[in-house]
């Protein structure tokens, strides 16, 4: 899911606008790999930063346990063969800058894909709430095959929805990032699943 690869060009003579054509488009892979990276450092200094909040409160026990259970890839293909048994596990942190989550979840393709990401409410409400997530997931089968990984990580970020113990997460799909060539691909993908607060 996600992403896309870019082909690689035939060594035979191709005409000039064949050429600039392709010069471009790899120009363009190389200015989203160098974004991917961008994207990914920052999320790492921001998890850093709240990180060390929650270490100098010498508050390590999580405050919350997410469990995701499931997925429903919109407008797949049913030659894709997505994995939407999605049984995972993931902690939460919460700090004033950003709630810090750090989990692995079994992805698409049936692998174990360790995740971290950083939310922030939009809204809550007594029961229900919505928050903003961004960070970066571990995808191994897509290494190298995209424009989008860094040695296997891919950015993930959607909306976190929930209400009670249930969750609902909306993620982006292709209509983001293209699928790479031989991989499974949606429009956008749900996830639902269980949280339940620690109660610290």
């Amino acid at each position: 899911m996600f992403t896309n690869a870019l082909s690689k060009v035939s060594p035979r003579r191709v005409t000039a606008p064949m050429t600039t054509s392709v010069m471009a488009f790899g120009s363009l892979s190389d200015e989203l790999q160098v974004l991917t990276m961008m994207m990914l450092k920052i999320a790492v200094m921001a998890m850093a930063m709240t990180f060390g909040t929650v270490v100098q409160a010498y508050d390590l026990i999580p405050d919350r346990i997410t469990i995701p259970l499931a997925t429903n890839h919109i407008n797949s293909e049913a030659r894709d063969r997505l994995n939407e048994n999605n049984p995972g596990l993931a902690l939460t942190w919460d700090a004033a800058l950003a709630d810090v989550t750090i989990g692995v979840v079994r992805n698409s393709f049936s692998d174990p894909a360790p995740f971290v990401t950083l939310s922030r409410d939009l809204w809550r409400g007594d029961t229900c709430s919505a928050a903003g997530f961004f960070g970066t997931a571990h995808y191994p089968s897509l290494a190298n095959r995209t424009s989008y990984d860094v040695n296997g990580w891919i950015p993930v970020g959607g909306l976190h929805l929930e209400c009670g113990p249930g969750f609902v997460q909306v993620m982006p799909g292709s209509s983001i990032m293209d699928k790479a060539p031989g991989k499974g691909h949606a429009n956008a993908i749900l996830v639902v699943g269980l949280t339940f607060d620690l109660g610290k």
